[in-house]
């Protein structure tokens, strides 16, 4: 089983990022790699060409999942949180990404999906 690995947007909470990475999850904060400032698209690049799984509370990116499968364009995965539910939890960011971190095969359960929490 593939082990996903994963990439925030400025929307996920450093301290969701911290607490994951204390936890043996592979992931990355877009300010790690000075992309705080991107633009949407270019995240959801940034991510698909890293083979990293694309997290956010953006729901620009659910327009995104559905253009890219017209295109056909894939890419290598979405957790999308609700803005005005879980994405200011951190705790919840934390239970979500750690369930998919230990249970999810990246190929065949998140690759080209939108996986919402």
């Amino acid at each position: 089983m593939s082990t996903p690995r994963f990439y925030t947007d400025v929307h996920i909470a450093i301290e969701a990022v911290r607490q994951l990475r204390h936890k043996g999850v592979a992931i990355i904060h877009c300010g790690d790699v000075g992309m705080s400032d991107a633009d949407d698209e270019s995240h959801l690049e940034y991510a698909s060409t890293n083979r990293l799984v694309m997290v956010t509370c953006d729901a620009d990116f659910e327009r995104y999942h559905a253009q890219w499968q017209t295109v056909p364009r894939e890419h290598a995965g979405i957790v999308y949180f609700k803005m005005s539910e879980g994405c200011k939890d951190i705790g919840t960011v934390v239970r979500e990404i750690l369930f998919l971190h230990e249970a999810a095969n990246y190929e065949t359960d998140l690759y080209n999906q939108i996986w919402r929490a």
